[in-house]
């Protein structure tokens, strides 16, 4: 593994804008104001940010960056991004995500395997730019061709609540 830091991160919502029904999906779920705050970002103080962060357990880390101390967890997190609190992930839950893999799938659907995911590609539109988007601004991973078990659980959750309609 490098030392070095070499993502970068999105600034914009060009892409999202592009697919009305990803668009949607995310307007739907409140996601649109957490992406809207990507714009303007600083690779510089991103990579400060990043070394800086120290974690303590699995709920709790601390960041010191510019002379700035700042204790977050996940109700912290939750609050600056707007979003809710989401399903936590643990590498037990691994044999969850590949019943959730299936489940994503549709009858005639195949997904195409790439060692431990799915190659995004394979995902039925508009879940493969979802999935794209997913990694990209929430788990910020830099293997935007593979969907790993964690993301099928957001999909699941967003697609679940795409197709239930509105009481």
């Amino acid at each position: 593994m490098t030392g070095g830091f070499n993502r970068r991160e999105p600034t914009n919502t060009v892409r999202i804008q592009q697919h009305p029904q990803v668009l949607e999906i995310f307007t739907r779920h409140t996601w649109m104001g957490l992406f809207e705050k990507f714009r303007g970002y600083d690779d510089e103080v991103a990579q400060e940010f990043a070394l800086s962060l120290t974690p303590h357990n699995r709920i709790h880390a601390t960041v010191v960056i510019r002379g700035l101390a700042i204790d977050l967890t996940l109700e912290l997190i939750s609050r600056v991004t707007t979003l809710p609190l989401g399903i936590p992930w643990r590498k037990e839950d691994k044999g969850d995500s590949q019943v959730v893999k299936i489940k994503l799938f549709l009858e005639g659907e195949e997904p195409t395997e790439d060692k431990n995911g799915v190659r995004r590609e394979s995902l039925p539109y508009p879940w493969s730019e979802v999935g794209y988007q997913l990694i990209k601004y929430i788990s910020c991973g830099g293997r935007y061709s593979v969907v790993y078990g964690y993301h099928f659980r957001i999909l699941e959750e967003l697609r679940i609540r795409v197709e239930t309609p509105p009481h």
